[in-house]
């Protein structure tokens, strides 16, 4: 008897208990593959009412005063954000400056992720209890608050979905070859490319993708077409994003990448480590681990972290390892080089003494967990082979009762980056600006133009970024639609001689035509 027959016969099984009937009347209600998903959506929901947030302004800004070809080929923090950006400029084109909008569609993504990934566990384990188990554990992570509830970190959601549908992809056709077909080769050549341009998690996982299929070896009998073929797709993301880091300067100088390795190993390394732990146990445990009712204070994470991973990842890796045919072993191994491609690159990029960076940062974890969500539910199903077939039958009622009453520590959790007064100070000062910009344009009553004095305007937590938003200009590029209003033109007096040089060299923009050096006029 294979596995998935025995699965289906446990699956048949009925009890008397009143749990598990309980939980038949649920899931043949709503079926089990959806329940991950109604509960992501009642964990996260309250993400929809989240407002702009630092990052969030550059990039609105960016889509608002470049031509678009410009505004996607901007990058920031070392990311190519070509996909990210266009989403961006569509939506602030359908809809304007509505939030609500940008959060709604990062969590649908989300949501149609935890189904996609209930699928690949569910076609890996041919397990559907554990396949819901590992979707809704990672669905609900409280650590995924860090992404979803930032829309300057929604390209790596949107990466993570073309991601995990190229996995899908590639599962579907190692299991029945005859749908290798030049039509999926080419949608994963085009998920795979979106990755790589909407965030760094994206474009390390399409780098490494054809050393996973090496070594994943789905199909043998093409083994060799399929490297080269994915190959290919990764040495395009890697001209695209040389061409990209070279055509536009961010302002950090030249980056030495071997120097800067070999000088800061130690703590690349060190990051790294404590980037794996705090991944793979706040993926387990939750809000225990991370998150606003976490037991481990955040200054002993890492460490703690570390304790719990050698005394439980660890045995669940190295057992579920042993009872491992070779064929998923390679599975295994080959899924782990992505969430550790991430990790590096992360830790390579943030190693610098200009960052504070530490590993517990919760959008650091969000695409690496997805991975070790198929990964641990594989090692975890090689475990409960091991248990008696009279539990086995249990199997749907254990992840209702285990789903009841995680749902609300989950909800409760939630990593909350960063913290709340200084979102709740951004917003008060976003609308209070728009009203000032508002204000000075209504009250105008002469001839035109109108001059307003460029105040410096306040983004990240640790201060003014003038050269990337250039104050109360830049704040009117993106809530107003035209230099022109109520047929007259604005103009902003800016006492800096170098931020006026630098907005009329971006020819083309809005920006170039707005500021005026008139030191003279700005007190």
């Amino acid at each position: 008897m294979t596995m998935g027959q025995s699965f289906m016969k446990v699956d048949n099984n009925k009890s008397d208990l009143p749990a598990y009937q309980l939980s038949g009347y649920f899931t043949k209600t709503v079926p089990l593959a959806w329940w991950p998903v109604l509960a992501a959506l009642a964990v996260h929901f309250s993400m929809l009412f989240n407002g702009f947030l630092s990052d969030d302004y550059v990039h609105l800004y960016n889509v608002s005063n470049f031509p678009f070809l410009d505004a996607i080929s901007q990058r920031m923090g070392g990311h190519i954000l070509y996909s990210y950006t266009a989403v961006v400029w569509l939506v602030k084109s359908l809809f304007g400056l509505n939030p609500f909008v940008f959060f709604l569609l990062g969590l649908t993504i989300h949501l149609a992720s935890v189904r996609l990934l209930f699928e690949i566990i569910s076609r890996l384990t041919a397990r559907e209890s554990l396949a819901a188990f590992g979707a809704a554990l990672w669905g609900m992570s409280p650590i995924s608050t860090g992404s979803l509830g930032w829309i300057s970190v929604h390209g790596q959601v949107y990466a993570t979905a073309a991601i995990l549908w190229v996995l899908f992809d590639t599962i579907r056709y190692s299991k029945t070859p005859s749908l290798l077909k030049n039509s999926v080769l080419i949608r994963q050549a085009c998920l795979l490319l979106v990755a790589a341009t909407s965030f760094g998690a994206g474009l390390s996982s399409t780098v490494l993708y054809p050393l996973v299929i090496a070594l994943w070896n789905p199909l043998p009998n093409v083994r060799t077409r399929l490297v080269l073929f994915y190959g290919s797709i990764a040495l395009v993301a890697i001209v695209l994003y040389v061409f990209t880091m070279n055509f536009q300067n961010e302002g950090h100088g030249k980056f030495d990448l071997i120097k800067h390795s070999v000088d800061n190993f130690p703590r690349i390394l060190r990051l790294f480590a404590g980037l794996l732990v705090v991944g793979t146990t706040s993926f387990f445990f939750g809000p225990l681990i991370i998150g606003k009712i976490s037991l481990v204070p955040v200054a002993s994470l890492p460490s703690v972290a570390a304790m719990i991973a050698v005394f439980t990842v660890l045995p669940v890796l190295v057992l579920g390892c042993l009872w491992s045919r070779l064929s998923e072993r390679r599975q295994i191994f080959a899924l782990l080089l992505l969430p550790c491609a991430v990790y590096g690159l992360i830790s390579v990029a943030r190693s610098s003494a200009f960052f504070s960076t530490t590993a517990g940062t919760a959008r650091y974890h969000y695409f690496a967990q997805a991975i070790l969500a198929i990964v641990a539910c594989l090692l975890l199903a090689r475990l409960i082979d091991r248990l008696p077939d009279k539990l086995l039958k249990y199997g749907r009622t254990a992840f209702f009762v285990w789903l009841v009453l995680a749902i609300f520590p989950f909800a409760l959790g939630q990593v909350i980056d960063p913290g709340k007064d200084f979102r709740d100070a951004q917003d008060a000062q976003y609308k209070s600006s728009v009203l000032e910009i508002k204000t000075a344009i209504e009250s105008n009553t002469g001839q035109e133009p109108i001059f307003i004095v460029n105040k410096p305007y306040k983004i990240f937590i640790w201060g003014y970024t003038p050269v990337k938003f250039p104050g109360f200009a830049a704040l009117f590029v993106l809530s107003y639609p035209s230099n022109i209003v109520n047929g007259k033109r604005v103009l902003f007096l800016e006492s800096s001689r170098e931020l006026v040089d630098k907005a009329k060299a971006q020819q083309g923009s809005r920006i170039s035509e707005l500021l005026v050096y008139a030191p003279d006029r700005v007190k």
